[in-house]
């Protein structure tokens, strides 16, 4: 008789609003529906450990057991501790790289085979140093094209790609009999509507959405920005209110409420999006962009930076436009999705390079969307195709059990 696999998984608190948690969540339910033992270790969890089901308040379940962290973070101290203890066949982590490293060069695993699902939100590489981490895993997993393709040309690593997960039960387009009520009930059915979904942190760079949006207002009276973020979040690098204030923009800037310890259901996230004529996102670089597949779930054209991900996800589905980075043009740098030394980029953190898109074209493209509702309508139905074909949770899922059958062998 076959003994069910064990696996734990290591990522966000499954009870934060962070894309990691939401990731960890939906793979954790997958892979108990598949018949296998979970144990999620919740970073930033510090309670008891919680035996399933969990319910949230929404109705949203939880279906495996939900481990507290000791005191240190990232389960540092209790690592091979629980590994052994749970007898874990197949252990799991969705965090970022500079997160672990160095100490996790030192834990022991045995018996477990590891997987990390890996982001790379930059150009030079991943985090200084970080490669180690992944040489040290079974089975390094890219979360995006974008990071496959960087450590194979940058450390000859030859790693899979499984990108993140749509559950397109929840993130679909209203009707527009439906879409009509809920701009009039949001006081937008005149209005030209530009959305944002994003952690109010430094790598997004919400000024230049701020300074787009305070240069295209004074072309366009119907134009109205839509922030879904928490403006007191602590992660913030400078007082976003504050900014909007400098610019004369409080009659153009519209908060939905969100909190960072408190993020909204399902249903109400999909209104937010079905709000939106555009999503727009300034971003210096993501590890994947889930916000942004969200969105062409709903059949919002997308206008993001061209850099790092925004290739895969935006501009090859023909679901929106990339702003160019400021200082080039096209012509100018045509693999502007590489690692080579270009104006726009600025050295961040761990030697991350990270991208500054312009304002100027932001504010060009935004026009030509403006102007262009059939352009949008076109883009809007590409992106859900793109979702639907590409990153329905269906379809991931069962990539992600194959996976682990091959890893964890059979018992």
């Amino acid at each position: 008789m076959k003994r069910k696999l064990n696996i734990a998984i290591l990522s966000d608190s499954p009870f934060l609003i962070t894309g990691y948690s939401d990731q960890g969540k939906q793979l954790g339910n997958i892979l108990v529906e598949k018949g296998y033992n979970v144990y999620y270790f919740g970073h930033t969890y510090t309670g008891q450990n919680i035996e399933p089901p969990i319910t949230f308040e929404d109705g949203r379940q939880l279906n495996f057991k939900v481990i507290g962290q000791g005191r240190e973070q990232y389960f540092k101290d209790l690592l091979s501790i629980y590994i052994k203890q749970y007898k874990i066949d197949v252990f799991i982590i969705l965090l970022d790289t500079f997160m672990l490293y160095p100490w996790l060069l030192e834990i022991d695993f045995s018996p477990a085979k590891t997987i990390f699902w890996f982001p790379s939100d930059g150009g030079g590489g991943l985090p200084l140093n970080c490669e180690q981490i992944l040489k040290k895993i079974d089975m390094p997993v890219a979360m995006a094209r974008f990071g496959k393709e960087q450590v194979k040309k940058l450390y000859d690593m030859d790693v899979l790609n499984i990108p993140h997960m749509i559950d397109i039960s929840n993130y679909y387009p209203l009707s527009n009999i439906e879409r009509i009520k809920l701009r009039k009930k949001w006081n937008l059915d005149d209005k030209f509507v530009v959305g944002v979904v994003a952690r109010n942190q430094g790598r997004k760079m919400l000024d230049r959405t701020i300074k787009i949006i305070t240069l295209y207002a004074k072309q366009n009276p119907d134009a109205v920005l839509l922030l879904h973020l928490d403006p007191n979040d602590q992660a913030q690098v400078f007082p976003i209110t504050e900014l909007i204030k400098r610019y004369n923009i409080e009659n153009r800037v519209i908060f939905t409420g969100t909190k960072y310890f408190k993020g909204f259901n399902y249903k109400d996230m999909n209104n937010i999006y079905n709000l939106m004529d555009v999503f727009l996102l300034t971003t210096s670089g993501e590890g994947f962009g889930i916000p942004i597949l969200e969105a062409q779930a709903c059949k919002v054209p997308v206008l993001a930076t061209n850099y790092t991900t925004t290739k895969e996800l935006v501009i090859d589905s023909n679901a929106g436009i990339g702003i160019n980075l400021v200082g080039t043009t096209e012509d100018e740098n045509p693999a502007v999705h590489g690692t080579e030394i270009i104006d726009g980029t600025i050295t961040g953190s761990w030697a991350v390079e990270r991208g500054i898109c312009s304002i100027k074209d932001g504010v060009e493209k935004l026009d030509y969307l403006y102007k262009n509702p059939n352009k949008r309508k076109e883009f809007g139905r590409n992106g859900r195709l793109n979702v639907l074909e590409n990153y329905a949770d269906n379809k991931i899922g069962k990539q992600w059990i194959e996976l682990v059958e091959k890893l964890g062998g059979e018992y």
